[in-house]
C-alpha cells in the first residue's frame, strides 16, 4: 500500500508540475503578445476613428478557436478567455468605454457585456437605445451595447454607415442554455479601413405586415410599426430588398456571420463544422 501510495503522490507532482510548466507557457506567450500588440501600435497608430477595431477578425479569430476546440474545457470558457485578451489589446491600442442599454433583464445584458468586453473596459449604464447611440455619436470612440429586441423603438433609424453604426451581433457562437447568451447588437463609430462583412444590416420599412423575405435576407430587430433592422447577404441589392416588400432602405453597419451550436442554422449563424465540448 505504501508503494502505491508513494507512486500515487510521484504521479500527482508530475501532473501539477506539467500544469505549472503550461501555465508559464501560457503567461510567457501572453507578454510575447503585448509586445506585437506595441509594434503594431508603432506601425499603424490609433489615431483613426476606429483604427482598433476589426469585427470582421475578430470572427475569423472565434471560427477557429471554436473549429480547433477539443476536451473537457467548456467552449464558452475558452471563448470568454480570448475575448478577454482580444479586448485587453484592443483597448491598450486605442482606449474605449461601452454604453450599455441594459434592457428589460439587467442581469443578463450585464453578464453579456462583461463577457464580451472584460474587466479592463469601462462599462457605462445609459438610458436606453437612443442614448447609448447618441453616446457613441458624441465620442466617436466608444462602442454601445443594445438589446436585441430594444425598447420598442426604430433606434437603428438614428445609425448610419458612416457611424454609429452596427459592427456586431451577439453572442457569436449561439448555443441553447449557455451563459451570457442575451442577444444583443454592437454599435460602433465608423470604421477605420474595415474588411468586408459577412452580412450588410439594413434599417428599412415594411407597413404593419412583416414582409415577404428570401432565405437570403434575415430580421434582425423590429419596433412592432412596421421599421425593421434587417441583414443581408452583400450581393442582395437594395432593388431586390423592395421586391420583397421593403423600402426607405438605408445601410446601417454589417456584421459577421456567427455561429450555432445544435441550434437552428439561418443567416446569420452557420453550424459548427465539427463537434466540440459543451
Amino acid at each position: 500500500m505504501a508503494a502505491n501510495g508513494d507512486s500515487d503522490a510521484r504521479t500527482l507532482a508530475e501532473l501539477r508540475a506539467k500544469i505549472d510548466g503550461i501555465d508559464e507557457a501560457m503567461h510567457r506567450l501572453l507578454i510575447e503578445r503585448g509586445t506585437v500588440i506595441e509594434a503594431l501600435i508603432a506601425a499603424k497608430g490609433t489615431a483613426r476613428t476606429g483604427a482598433a477595431f476589426r469585427p470582421q477578425r475578430e470572427a475569423e479569430m472565434m471560427r477557429r478557436l471554436a473549429e480547433r476546440h477539443a476536451g473537457v474545457l467548456p467552449l464558452a470558457t475558452a471563448e470568454h478567455l480570448w475575448r478577454e485578451i482580444i479586448t485587453t489589446f484592443t483597448f491598450l491600442q486605442a482606449p474605449f468605454r461601452v454604453f450599455v442599454d441594459l434592457g428589460d433583464d439587467h442581469a443578463a445584458m450585464h453578464d453579456l457585456a462583461r463577457f464580451a468586453f472584460g474587466f479592463s473596459v469601462e462599462m457605462i449604464i445609459a438610458d436606453g437605445p437612443a442614448d447609448v447611440v447618441r453616446r457613441v455619436a458624441a465620442s466617436g470612440l466608444d462602442l454601445g451595447l443594445i438589446p436585441q429586441r430594444g425598447d420598442g423603438t426604430a433606434w437603428w433609424r438614428d445609425l448610419s454607415d458612416a457611424g454609429p453604426r452596427i459592427m456586431a451581433l451577439l453572442p457569436f457562437i449561439a448555443q441553447e442554455g449557455r451563459i451570457a447568451g442575451a442577444p444583443a447588437l454592437v454599435v460602433s463609430p465608423r470604421l477605420a479601413d474595415p474588411s468586408p462583412a459577412d452580412l450588410r444590416v439594413v434599417a428599412a420599412s415594411a407597413g404593419i405586415s412583416p414582409p415577404r423575405l428570401e432565405p437570403s435576407v434575415a430580421i434582425v430587430a423590429e419596433d412592432g410599426a412596421g421599421e425593421f433592422l434587417v441583414a443581408a447577404e452583400p450581393d442582395v441589392t437594395d432593388a431586390e430588398l423592395v421586391a420583397m416588400g421593403l423600402h426607405d432602405v438605408e445601410r446601417v453597419g454589417g456584421i459577421a456571420r456567427g455561429i450555432t451550436i445544435d441550434g437552428a442554422a439561418g443567416i446569420l449563424r452557420a453550424p459548427l463544422a465539427r463537434r466540440v465540448s459543451a
